[in-house]
């Protein structure tokens, strides 16, 4: 009997290890598929989420409900009567409600997928285990080995549905549905990570908050007035197209730049709080003016700490010389969580101060965005940056004399000639003597273009350019444009120049926007004389200034002209002598 056993029990033993066996080996062979995600971003992530499993066999494809997601289906708003059911009925009624909501092409679907995500995102632990978590490559995302069932997939953080790029289209669901049951299923995804764009536009109306009361600690309460204001008729924001709006721009030291930064409202499904601040670096060369307006839609949004429809500005120094502007949206998500989609503006002005850097070395600005990424976990993402640059441009005058005609090389520096710069009249083609530009000199041989508040200064003079000992001397800050440059005083023993010289700043600026060369044409005499486009951040355009001199003429008092008066007198002497002698000789 025990032999009995013991033999029943082996093949018992065996029998189960075969099934087993067995039972892995069907498992490893049950099918899988590959989905393909378009439009992705590198470095992200996609969360996918199995709502049905699936078999196929020919064209025919059997769908089962994940048992997680039976909460979402016993709704009898969704599904009468589903309170009641279980397994097999409560599946097929969830294929035909899913089936009903998406259409048999899909387009319908979007309502569905906003919904059963924000389901599953307050569901979070429940769903665990039918969620797959995949990391992003550029352009295009393939996932391979996935077992057939149908999908939600979420781009974590993509919050943005206006125009997905590739769709031409805008969404108001960031989620997607797709069926994998073959190794072709693809999916473009139908939202972007949120986003800034930053751009140059023209000068607009409107006095705005001052970078004075932004950096008061107490700024709201001193400047509850100035805030209450801030909506009236003669702030308005003058309309622009998109043809005004660059990437990069030139100005003159002390000249106002107009920015403007744009985004979207973020579809903010599955948040009940939501982070949206734009945060913009500004190099050294420029200061915060002024906050002209921020805008939601049609929406104006007042400065201050709290309430509806406010925005927090914050303005910092940084150790390296760069300024922060930050604005903060207060309470954004019940504020805008219904307005997805709506464009989001903010226009204020800054100035190019002395500490501006010159010709082709851009005075950058960088701005991003920060937004909430993970409605789970509560945490924030950037934006890549939207750059743009300000150039202010210079020149450098070389004065000289050249002795010989004949040899244009040997030239010799002049220093101490004096000059004044003058910008042209509208018309372009004479000095604008009303419109002298203001100058102050750096250092020996170096003066720039002075700011607005140092030419009403009390005691401001404005220098004269004067050229240093090696007869050169740079003039920077300026905008692109004419001038006209004009000698007042030449150095002892040179002739002053006749006329002035038109100096033009020509800036020339690629497809993407930025500053490709820059060069200065002048003329004198009616002769032009083009300039060397100068591509090089070290290089600077020479506008040469040639003075002459003529030999000594002769003074009344010298020893040849002391001779020749007394051959003179002489001479005088001996006619009338003669005369006289001729006179007596025919008297007699």
């Amino acid at each position: 009997m025990k032999k009995l056993v013991s033999r029943f029990m082996a093949v018992l033993m065996a029998m189960t290890m075969i099934l087993s066996m067995s039972m892995t080996a069907f498992a490893a062979e049950a099918p899988k598929g590959t989905l393909t995600v378009n439009n992705t971003v590198a470095g992200k992530t996609l969360d996918l989420y199995q709502i049905f499993t699936a078999t196929k066999n020919g064209d025919n494809v059997a769908y089962t409900l994940n048992s997680a997601y039976e909460g979402f289906f016993k709704n009898n708003t969704r599904i009468p009567g589903s309170e009641s059911l279980k397994g097999e009925a409560l599946s097929e009624k969830a294929y035909e409600y899913v089936k009903t909501q998406v259409g048999d092409d899909g387009k319908s679907g979007v309502n569905f997928a906003k919904d059963i995500l924000t389901w599953i995102l307050q569901n979070n632990e429940a769903v665990k285990a039918t969620h797959k978590e995949v990391s992003t490559a550029d352009t295009k995302t393939v996932i391979n080995d996935l077992a057939y069932g149908y999908y939600v997939v979420y781009p974590l953080g993509a919050t943005d549905t206006s125009a997905a790029p590739g769709t031409g289209q805008d969404y108001t669901s960031v989620a997607s549905l797709v069926s994998v049951t073959d190794t072709n299923a693809t999916v473009n995804m139908k939202s972007n990570y949120p986003t800034v764009d930053k751009k140059i536009i023209p000068a607009q109306s409107g006095s705005g908050l001052t970078v004075g009361a932004i950096v008061n600690p107490s700024w709201e309460g001193n400047h509850q007035m100035e805030l209450d204001d801030e909506n009236e008729s003669e702030d308005t924001i003058a309309p622009h197209g998109a043809a005004d709006e660059k990437k990069a721009g030139d100005f003159a030291i002390g000249d106002t730049v107009t920015y403007q930064l744009t985004s979207k409202v973020p579809d903010m499904t599955g948040y009940n709080s939501y982070t949206f601040k734009f945060t913009d670096t500004l190099s050294k060369g420029l200061d915060l003016k002024a906050i002209l307006s921020v805008k939601v839609g049609d929406t104006e949004l007042k400065a201050g700490k709290t309430g509806d429809n406010t925005y927090l500005p914050t303005y910092t120094t940084n150790d390296n010389g760069t300024h922060t502007l930050t604005i903060s949206f207060n309470d954004f998500y019940n504020n805008f969580k219904n307005r997805t989609g709506e464009t989001i503006t903010v226009v204020y002005t800054a100035t190019l101060n002395k500490d501006a850097v010159i010709g082709m070395n851009p005075n950058t600005n960088k701005a991003v965005v920060e937004y909430s990424n993970d409605p789970k976990s509560g945490g924030t993402g950037k934006s890549e940056p939207s750059i743009v640059d300000v150039h202010t441009f210079d020149f450098t005058i070389y004065k000289y004399y050249l002795k010989d005609q004949s040899n244009k090389e040997d030239k010799t520096a002049l220093a101490k000639a004096e000059f004044e710069l003058y910008k042209a009249n509208e018309a372009g083609d004479a000095a604008d003597t009303n419109a002298k530009i203001n100058i102050v000199k750096v250092k020996e041989g170096e003066y720039r273009q002075a700011t607005p508040e140092e030419a009403v200064a009390e005691v401001f003079k404005s220098d004269v350019i004067v050229s240093g000992t090696d007869g050169k001397v740079l003039v920077k800050g300026l905008d692109a444009g004419t001038y006209y440059l004009r000698e007042t005083k030449a150095p002892d023993g040179y002739n002053k120049l006749l006329s002035d010289i038109k100096v033009e700043i020509k800036a020339t600026y690629g497809e993407d926007g930025k500053l490709v060369s820059y060069k200065v044409d002048y003329t004198y005499n009616g002769t032009t004389t083009p300039g060397v486009a100068i591509t090089e951040k070290n290089n600077s355009p020479e506008v040469p200034v040639e003075n002459k001199t003529g030999a000594q003429l002769p003074s009344t008092g010298s020893k040849g002209a002391l001779m020749v008066t007394l051959a003179g007198i002489v001479l005088f002497g001996v006619l009338t002598a003669s005369k006289a002698f001729g006179k007596k000789k025919a008297k007699n």
